[in-house]
């Protein structure tokens, strides 16, 4: 006898098939130039998470500084500038970003993969590319269940559901995933099986050393996690730890196959060094996130005509701007006196707030190291004051009203002081600590570029994507 109570499982999942299938029918027939349409074998997406025309213009300036000359992306044959809006609102999130990008379709912010409704689940580039024989990878500097990077192999109705995407990562059958690690491995209560283990059981190696992945073989499906979460800022990573470029060169050694294969790379600290309006660690994590892009641009020298390099943004974070008299001498002069990141200097002022003896002139010394705010006006020596005040209050006790959030945000008053001053030294500023609704550049080269050409939304640049994917 049929068990009744399965029948509206299967009733969802009948219907969820369905509506994939028209998904994918519509995207496929959409294809410009129908038979015979252009396509790649080697795909490369670069997501530089948070980027927007700002932060390229601040690299840009910081490298040509540093004697180094241009950033490799921003010479790239094709240009083009990306909407960012969600299916409800005009600033999106990463996830509501994610879906767009890897599905071509909208939703709400928070909702991976699925209508706005949370019902309906959508088809990504990436699963398509798979289901057709080429090979996929990972690679991020966020963790590996972020919403960026999940947002290519999992479906939730919520972006924190870290655990259930961590199972999907585990199920997707992609071939490599690297970079940061996957967090709350063991759910919210640390009571399940560590998602780890479920990848194993599907057949992945779970690689934690340098020597484990160089050492590795095409085979076996990877998963090599350099961190239990996030990588560090490139700014603060430890020497020999490995490099963004680094995994994303093993990638394309271990992805390398006739059938040909799809490479999505996150730089997903930007968006974080965004968020704390640190320009000292944004210049650093766009330049490794440069390196990776040469890793492709490597490639692509061997096999041009048949390999696609797309480098863009999900969104702009931070509402950052650049003085138009700001120079290259300028951003590198001021820039490069910063030591750590923002996140280090944090912990440094958690340890002096436990501390007995708790003055400002004391703690002068320490930003200045840090930051390199050697020359200080009296106005910038008050706003310090006045941060190193509220830092050294335990959080539960700080009045965060209205001037508070505006001036400091979620995150440690003296921290975001100082890089603020420093921002302002390299003529950068800042207008938030979140999002914005900017338009976001798009840089490409190589087999079908010519379509990210121009001015469309970010689900477009999916479904072009999906669109040049071999038909197979």
């Amino acid at each position: 006898m049929t068990d009744l109570k399965l029948v509206p499982r299967f009733q969802r999942f009948l219907k969820n098939a369905v509506f994939s299938f028209l998904a994918v029918l519509l995207l496929t027939s959409a294809a410009p130039g129908a038979e015979g349409r252009e396509s790649a074998k080697y795909i490369f997406l670069f997501i530089g998470d948070g980027m927007g025309e700002a932060q390229v213009r601040a690299a840009e300036l910081y490298s040509l500084g540093s004697g180094t000359g241009k950033i490799s992306f921003s010479s790239m044959p094709v240009r083009g500038k990306m909407s960012t809006s969600t299916a409800d609102g005009a600033v999106t999130d990463s996830a509501a970003a994610g879906t767009a990008l890897a599905s071509g379709f909208k939703t709400k912010n928070g909702i991976l993969n699925m209508d706005p409704s949370g019902t309906k689940r959508f088809l990504t580039v990436a699963m398509l590319a798979r289901d057709r024989g080429m090979k996929v990878g990972i690679v991020t500097s966020s963790f590996l269940n972020d919403a960026t990077p999940a947002a290519f192999y999992a479906w939730r109705p919520s972006r924190t559901d870290w655990y259930e995407i961590g199972e999907q990562l585990a199920e997707s059958g992609f071939d490599y995933f690297a970079g940061g690690g996957v967090t709350r491995r063991r759910g919210r209560k640390g009571n399940l099986r560590d998602v780890y283990g479920l990848a194993r059981e599907k057949g992945y190696r779970v690689l934690g050393t340098r020597e484990e992945l160089a050492a590795a073989k095409p085979g076996a499906p990877i998963i090599a996690p350099g961190s239990a979460g996030a990588l560090p800022y490139d700014m603060d990573r430890p020497k020999g730890s490995l490099s963004l470029a680094e995994y994303t060169r093993h990638g394309i050694r271990l992805l390398d196959n006739p059938e040909g294969f799809l490479l999505m790379v996150e730089g997903g600290t930007i968006d974080w060094a965004c968020h704390r309006n640190d320009a000292g660690a944004l210049v650093h994590d766009m330049a490794a996130f440069d390196i990776a892009v040469k890793e492709a641009l490597a490639f692509a020298q061997r096999r041009p005509k048949e390999t696609l390099i797309v480098v863009l943004a999900d969104h702009e974070t931070g509402g950052m701007s650049i003085d138009g008299t700001a120079s290259a001498a300028q951003v590198y002069a001021v820039l490069s006196n910063q030591k750590k990141s923002s996140e280090v200097f944090d912990r440094k002022i958690e340890e002096y707030r436990k501390g007995k003896e708790r003055s400002f002139e004391k703690m002068l010394p320490v930003i200045t190291e840090t930051f390199g705010l050697h020359s200080l006006t009296e106005g910038e020596l008050n706003d310090l004051r006045a941060a190193f005040a509220q830092s050294m209050k335990p959080k539960d006790q700080r009045k965060r009203d209205r001037d508070y959030l505006r001036r400091y945000g979620p995150y440690e008053p003296l921290s975001v002081t100082a890089t603020r001053i420093l921002g302002r030294k390299a003529g950068i500023s800042w207008s938030s600590f979140g999002h914005s609704g900017a338009d976001v550049p798009v840089f490409a080269q190589g087999a079908g570029s010519a379509s990210f050409a121009g001015e469309y939304d970010n689900t477009e640049a999916g479904r072009i994507l999906i669109h040049l994917l071999p038909s197979r």
